[in-house]
């Protein structure tokens, strides 16, 4: 029987087992081929990407535990997250983070960006009233603007105050223009506007800390001034209502800490002027300790000199203060000489004094000895860095050190106004900014 008939019978035989219900009949099975001699098999390759087989007491976890563990971490984090931005807010810390991050996208920006950046600048302020650091770079300002530029010379922006009486107080990154016994206070980063506040009451001074704290001090109906101080996103922090014996400020200077400050008061006492020093810190309402200057006496200027001492510089003398006690650590008298200019670099002091003899020079150290007394000739301001000395008169630019040596001196063609040491030692004169050098550098 060939293939093709056997194949019909079976399928008949199938047809015919379906019908009767009986299974079906098996086709014979082909011859089996004649076995081959099996090849010798390779050993197994270890399959690194298998994770190793738990210890035989350790079970897996299953997904569901796995699950609600992870919703357990995932809980506690947010928890422990809501609590940190609870306290950061609280403390204030966060609003200070905030305007941290917008100060250094700032520095990052102007950083990488020199376009138009070079001295010297031509600033468009011919007759500067306030000049001032301002990272790196400087803030100037007139009567009618106000210009901001970058480390490199970059004019970042310009500002068309407006205001009849304009007063500057500068911190680190940011700064605040204000129109004194006006009402009106704008605070500004270097490359935008932050704040517009209008007070009720005239406001009379301000000053900045290093991240922004701001005090400002206003007209009162009931009190001789009222001082308010403000966190960097300007929240109230803190409240002094001054009574007339306390005086009303005229100098503002805040620590290191940006929690501290000095106030400087004037008030009438007996028929006579009277300057008073206070301490105080905005993390309590108590007063704190005073130093009561001498009868008759106008205190020009405050500046912390260290954590725990304050210059205070008055018209007939100048005094180291202790934060601690207001107590006063040391003096120098100006010996019937008039006071004409003052500056501060890092804890030593210079002064420029007129007297009918001359103008002279006193360099002062951290406590107030003298370090070196100088003829000053015709000059009229004095500057410094931590280091160099700088007198300025109708026509030149002389650089001292500390020790009353003379380096060198700079014949100009117009008169210049200040040198003020930020990133670069710039000279500023009528025409704008330059980079100050000894002659033939």
């Amino acid at each position: 029987m060939n293939r093709e008939e056997r194949e019909r019978m079976e399928r008949r035989q199938r047809m015919l087992a379906r019908e009767q219900g009986t299974p079906a009949p098996t086709p014979d099975a082909p011859a089996a081929p004649e076995p081959r001699a099996a090849a010798p098999k390779a050993p197994p390759r270890p399959n690194k990407t298998a994770p190793a087989a738990p210890p035989p007491n350790v079970k897996p976890l299953s997904p569901l535990l796995r699950r609600r563990q992870r919703r357990r971490r995932i809980f506690w984090t947010a928890l422990v997250l809501a609590a940190a931005i609870a306290v950061a807010v609280l403390t204030g810390a966060f609003s200070t983070s905030l305007a941290m991050l917008g100060d250094l996208a700032d520095s990052v920006y102007l950083s990488l960006d020199h376009t138009g950046g070079t001295y010297p600048a031509s600033t468009g302020i011919p007759s500067p009233t306030q000049i001032q650091s301002l990272a790196g770079g400087f803030v100037e300002m007139d009567g009618e603007d106000l210009a901001v530029y970058s480390a490199h010379g970059g004019k970042i922006r310009s500002i068309q105050h407006g205001y009849a009486r304009p007063a500057l107080a500068v911190g680190n990154t940011h700064f605040a223009i204000y129109n004194r016994a006006g009402t009106e206070l704008r605070i500004e980063s270097r490359t935008r506007n932050l704040y517009t506040e209008s007070f009720t009451q005239g406001i009379l001074l301000c000053a900045m800390s290093q991240n922004g704290t701001l005090a400002v001090v206003t007209e009162s109906d009931r009190y001789a001034a009222e001082l308010r101080v403000y966190d960097p996103s300007f929240n109230q922090t803190y409240i002094w209502q001054m009574t007339q014996t306390e005086g009303t400020p005229i100098a503002l200077d805040f620590a290191t800490d940006n929690r501290r400050f000095a106030a400087g008061t004037v008030s009438a006492k007996q028929g006579q002027l009277a300057s008073a020093v206070y301490f105080m810190d905005v993390g309590t309402a108590a007063e704190g300790p005073v130093y009561i200057a001498d009868a008759g006496n106008m205190l020009l200027k405050l500046q912390w000199l260290s954590p725990k001492q304050v210059l205070a510089v008055f018209d007939t003398y100048t005094a180291l203060l202790n934060a601690a006690d207001g107590t006063e650590a040391a003096r120098y008298d100006y010996g019937g000489a008039s006071l004409q200019s003052v500056a501060v670099g890092g804890k030593n002091t210079v002064l420029l004094l007129a007297s009918r003899s001359g103008n002279s020079m006193v360099a002062l150290d951290e406590s107030l000895a003298p370090l070196a007394v100088v003829s000053a000739g015709q000059a009229v301001r004095v500057d410094c860095s931590e280091t160099k000395i700088y007198l300025l008169d109708a026509s030149t630019v002389a650089c001292y050190g500390f020790d009353g040596a003379k380096n060198w001196t700079k014949t100009l063609t117009t008169a210049p106004l200040a040198v003020l040491s930020t990133a670069e030692t710039l000279l500023f004169t009528s025409s704008g900014a330059e980079i100050l050098t000894a002659p033939g550098a």
